[in-house]
């Protein structure tokens, strides 16, 4: 029986397919039990000719040509059409999976009853959503927040679901197109699992310029695309507050994030105007002031100034928002048997280490915004402060090698302190986390890795956000898993022992200056 049929559309990808090959023909799924459907969506580079190769030299890799079609929702469906196994996975062609991937998703969506099962996705060089992977889940639906957070296709799906219910993936040139086909799953899933304790995935940034995802796109057809994505949110729900909920992730992510934030600063003004103008009219269009009500303060600010249309006001606060960084530091570690207890305290600035600022009016916190905002909001419109009791630091350890990370759970605790002198001095705001890093259960509830690990934080603090390593002094926080599991941590570079460096001195003149110039260098990556 095929239990799992991997489908890879595949469109002149060069070398970048080698990873996505040897990862597909090394899995410990026994072969006979799983097929790599590889759709040649008209390659023009010798691919194809490679791919048939490939066929006839394994059984379980099958291959089919196709003209090109320009966009991977037709070779998918050619996929579809050709998978035998009893669940189907999409796999981009320059990307790769982790050896026991195949084998634990299917446990997984077996063991559950599963109709989807997501597998761990690592970015390299994508950007992949934390809180989604922050444990497994098992048997959950859309009812559960996190779902919505990851919309790829790079997931387990029973192919009778999608047989039954005729999902397939829009084709020609349509943007969204995977939010239409993951989302029309979720609707008919009777349970969605997580699996959060393996990397599975590795989803791989290769060329920006040569991504569509990552190209400039004409805003007008992009949103109308968007439309269809919540015209089909609308068909399988009723008014009301969950409805409200799913609706609320694409106007946060899709639209308010597009009108600000550091990505808001990099591109032309003359392109944001035409976003702003588009985005505009979609809220204006599907999305009622009320929507606001659950967003995080400062998009509550973002989209307040969106409804009222001043394209400067809101590239102010994008000016503000994306230039802040996150400042933090460990406090204090200590070890609490094989595991270690962490203090780090941070805090969010802008140029010139400006921090975000608040004043006291009464009981309530209000933001302190920049020059250009404080004739265009009011006191309702700064008040902070509900938000400002939710700030938090999210402690996260990172692979040097792999870039797989895992949340730690941590304890927030927000202090305000004067941020100059005299009794009406603004207020800055410090956030203290604790978290103990147990490597028996650090990964997602599984052992941490061997192998050298950074620490990193994620600042929250009324909604503006910033992700950074986290520091003690001036060097990264490292920690290192020993063979023995064993967690140690270093405040500074591994350093050979003194009795090696005086070995290696001794007999190669020289080696020394080497090795502490790629320790140097290696210390500059990491600071980066």
């Amino acid at each position: 029986m095929i239990k799992v049929s991997v489908i890879v559309p595949v469109f002149d990808p060069g070398r970048h397919i080698d990873d996505c090959i040897a990862s597909l023909l090394d899995q410990s799924l026994p072969a006979t039990e799983y097929e790599a459907i590889f759709v040649d969506d008209g390659s023009t580079d010798g691919t194809g000719e490679r791919l048939d190769a490939l066929a006839a030299e394994h059984d379980h890799a099958r291959v089919t040509h196709i003209p090109n079609s320009g966009w991977p929702g037709t070779p998918r469906n050619v996929g579809l059409g050709m998978a035998r196994g009893e669940f189907v996975l999409f796999v981009d062609n320059d990307d790769w999976m982790e050896r026991e991937a195949l084998e634990r998703l299917y446990a997984m969506a077996v063991a559950d009853d599963a109709d989807v099962v997501v597998g761990k996705v690592v970015g390299q060089g994508k950007f992949v959503p934390r809180g989604l992977f922050r444990e497994n889940l098992h048997g959950v639906t859309l009812e559960h927040p996190r779902l919505l957070a990851l919309l790829s296709p790079h997931k387990l799906f029973r192919k009778a679901l999608l047989d039954e219910h005729g999902i397939r993936f829009p084709e020609g040139r349509r943007r969204l197109e995977d939010h239409i086909f993951v989302m029309h799953a979720y609707f008919h899933a009777r349970r969605v699992s997580v699996l959060a304790d393996y990397p599975c995935y590795h989803w791989v940034l290769r060329d920006p310029d040569t991504n569509a995802s990552y190209r400039p796109f004409e805003p007008a057809s992009y949103f109308e695309d968007l439309r269809d994505v919540l015209d089909l949110v609308e068909e399988h729900t009723q008014p009301g507050p969950f409805r409200d909920r799913l609706m609320r992730h694409w106007y946060r992510g899709k639209m308010l994030g597009r009108v600000g934030g550091p990505a808001f600063l990099e591109r032309d003004a003359e392109y944001n105007r035409a976003l702003h103008a588009e985005v505009r009219r979609l809220a204006l269009e599907r999305f009622g002031a009320e929507i606001d009500d659950r967003l995080p303060f400062n998009l509550r600010v973002r989209s307040q100034l969106l409804r009222e249309g001043s394209f400067e006001a809101l590239a102010a606060l994008a000016e503000r928002e994306g230039n802040l960084r996150a400042d933090a530091r460990l406090a204090g570690a200590r070890r609490e048997g094989a595991a270690l207890a962490l203090d780090v305290r941070a805090e969010l600035a802008g140029p010139d280490d400006t921090p975000l600022t608040f004043s006291r009016a009464g009981d309530r916190l209000l933001w302190n915004p920049p020059k250009a905002l404080r004739g265009e909001l009011d006191g309702a419109a700064l008040d902070v402060t509900a938000e400002l009791a939710k700030a938090r630091v999210d402690l996260l350890v990172k692979s040097l090698t792999t870039n797989v990370e895992y949340a730690l759970p941590a304890e927030s605790e927000l202090r305000l302190e004067p941020a100059g002198e005299g009794p009406d001095a603004p207020l800055r705001a410090v956030v203290s986390a604790r978290a103990r890093l147990n490597p028996a259960t650090a990964a997602a509830g599984a052992r941490l890795r061997r192998g050298e690990w950074r620490l990193e934080a994620v600042v929250r603090l009324a909604g503006f956000t910033d992700h950074r390593l986290v520091r003690m002094r001036r060097s990264p926080v490292l920690f290192v898993m020993r063979p023995h599991g064993r967690l140690q941590l270093r405040r500074e570079l591994p350093a050979a022992p003194p009795q090696a460096l005086a070995r290696l001195a001794r007999r190669l003149p020289g080696a020394l200056p080497a090795v502490r110039l790629t320790r140097r260098v290696r210390g500059a990556l990491l600071a980066r």
